[in-house]
């Protein structure tokens, strides 16, 4: 689930993964979805693990934002269930 924070205005969400290549065909298929939309978040990982932190120059998040974070979910869904 997405996390709504501010100072600065950001949506946060860490995904756990079974092992390292789920987590790097993940980050793979973030990276397609940023260049798709011309959304770059803050990515960090592990072996394990992808967080993804998006920050809004705007006073609340657009709905470009919101259907990027959609996607994102949707390629974790779809990964985590092969």
């Amino acid at each position: 689930m997405w996390e709504e924070r501010k100072s600065p205005l950001r949506l946060e969400r860490r995904f756990e993964f079974d092992n390292y290549q789920q987590s790097s065909k993940f980050m793979k298929g973030i990276d397609s979805l940023c260049k798709e939309n011309k959304i770059y978040p803050n990515i960090s990982f592990g072996s394990k693990f992808v967080s993804v932190t998006i920050f809004s120059d705007l006073e609340k998040f657009s709905i470009k934002e919101k259907e990027f974070t959609a996607k994102i979910d949707e390629k974790f869904t779809n990964l985590i269930s092969e």
